[in-house]
């Protein structure tokens, strides 16, 4: 079986386990001979979604993510609220969406179909990975610990 383009996206902005298991199974529908594009978000994106800017700029959070061995490229996301555009100029075999992603599936297949492709989104499952699997968590965990114990010497 031929391998697959795949695209992913995400904000990526503190890199943990949970980011990782959502790579390997986009990396598993791309097989070994496909490749995998990972999209990363703009930093006002998260800013408006989270009401704070990210930990990390969109450009270190795309080397990261980019440097990880199943990535086969990272960009950043396009200024647009047309999401379908970076999907039409990457042309993917398969958008694979993560568990907690909220898209209208529906309206992405037929934006797809209007622009005459075949890409097929598929939604991800939700896999164990030990450890904090979340970037709030994470900040959460830092802030609670500076809270107990005072800034570091």
């Amino acid at each position: 079986m031929a391998g697959k383009r795949v695209l992913a996206a995400g904000k990526f902005d503190i890199l943990h386990l949970g980011h990782l298991a959502y790579l390997e199974q986009a990396r598993q529908l791309a097989g070994d001979d496909g490749e995998l594009i990972v999209v990363i978000a703009l930093d006002k994106i998260i800013e408006s979604e989270r009401g704070a800017p990210p930990v990390f700029p969109a450009e270190q959070r795309r080397r990261l993510v980019e440097s990880l061995g199943i990535v086969d490229k990272a960009i950043i996301g396009y200024d647009t609220t047309d999401h379908t555009r970076i999907v039409v100029d990457t042309n993917p075999d398969i958008v694979a969406l993560g568990y907690d992603q909220y898209t209208d599936i529906d309206a992405l297949e037929a934006a797809f179909r209007t622009e005459r492709m075949n890409t097929r989104v598929i939604r991800l499952e939700k896999k164990e990975a030990n450890g904090l699997c979340s970037s709030t968590l994470i900040r959460k965990r830092i802030i609670d610990y500076y809270r107990e114990n005072g800034r570091p010497r």
